[in-house]
């Protein structure tokens, strides 16, 4: 089968197109500890998506966007994150291992 004929095929049903976890890894990783995103959450304001806990952490001292320094909430920026099911769901199963080591 020649190159464009693979290409051709490839074509025909993008769901069945394979990507590399090397391509994803920027979109399922916490900015903070740079590890697959654990108890993903979203800042509701940005929505920027890291662990449950860095985020958690980073708001005790600081109430900005760790990602885009964008501003959370002057007094209250823990009520303005939320726990990404979505997020979460896709990172356990394009790592399912993760989820296992919990």
């Amino acid at each position: 089968m020649s190159l464009k004929d693979e290409i051709k095929d490839e074509l025909k049903d993008p769901l069945d197109r394979k990507c590399k976890l090397r391509t994803l890894n920027e979109m399922i990783t916490c900015k903070i500890c740079h590890g697959y995103s654990v108890d993903a959450t979203t800042v509701t304001e940005c929505l920027h998506t890291f662990c449950k806990s860095c985020i958690v952490k980073h708001l005790e001292d600081s109430n900005e966007c760790p990602e885009c320094e964008d501003v959370i909430h002057q007094s209250h920026p823990l009520d303005y994150i939320a726990y990404d099911r979505t997020l979460q769901d896709l990172v356990y199963k394009i790592v399912p291992e993760l989820e296992k080591d919990e």
